[in-house]
């Protein structure tokens, strides 16, 4: 799967959060408590009675010095949908595999540690998906999808289009008998099984923010 210049966004129930240019951007209720919000470095807080989607997103792409926004409006909902609306969405898949050493398959593409995905073909659904490309991209056959993770999104510019990409994510176990052999024409350097400790010293530090954010929600449970 070819790496952009935007990245990832991830939505919950509760919140919304999408990474722009691997940039935080949370879509908040107004009347949430923000109590640690502010404390964040670089981040912004804008209300949506101050600045539109459209702007705030312009604004953050070309702002080097910000992190994140945090975006508060009075339908955290109905913003999530008014920004999606801005893009035409096409569908990838992928996975975070688990050996019995407890050990978990990452790759290194393009400079940065990453999981394993791919776009779905039109004759497929997501978890055929996820296990093809997890398969081609590591050279692993023995897959199992045991959960369903939270999907994420990213943004890239395609033919003088705005596209959202959705990238569904599953849990999978393999015996991790099989010799990893990265895929080389996707740019895939590295294909390597790795413990939470080493992840977390290693992958975290150069990583893509929404990566990190979804191994450590994983991890914690």
């Amino acid at each position: 799967m070819k790496a952009s210049a935007s990245y990832f966004v991830a939505s919950t129930m509760k919140t919304h959060t999408a990474y722009i240019n691997d940039k935080q951007v949370q879509f908040m209720d107004v009347y949430d408590d923000k109590a640690g919000v502010s404390a964040k470095e670089g981040y912004r807080i804008i209300s949506e009675a101050e600045m539109d989607i459209e702007k705030m997103v312009s604004v953050l792409e070309k702002n080097k010095e910000w992190n994140g926004v945090i975006y508060l409006c009075g339908n955290p909902d109905e913003a999530w949908h008014r920004f999606t609306g801005r893009f035409t969405i096409i569908e990838a898949a992928g996975g975070l595999v688990c050996n019995p050493e407890n050990k978990y398959l990452v790759i290194f593409r393009r400079g940065r540690w990453d999981l394993p995905k791919g776009k779905i073909d039109y004759d497929e659904g997501p978890k055929e998906a996820a296990v093809r490309e997890v398969g081609e991209e590591c050279g692993v056959t023995d897959l199992r999808i045991t959960d369903e993770l939270p999907a994420t999104f990213h943004t890239f510019p395609q033919n003088g289009k705005r596209i959202l990409k959705k990238t569904h994510w599953f849990l999978m176990n393999s015996d991790g008998k099989e010799k990893l052999v990265p895929q080389t024409e996707e740019h895939i350097e590295e294909a390597i099984w790795m413990d939470e400790k080493t992840i977390r010293e290693k992958v975290f530090a150069n990583t893509f923010r929404s990566v990190r954010l979804m191994l450590t929600e994983y991890f914690r449970k």
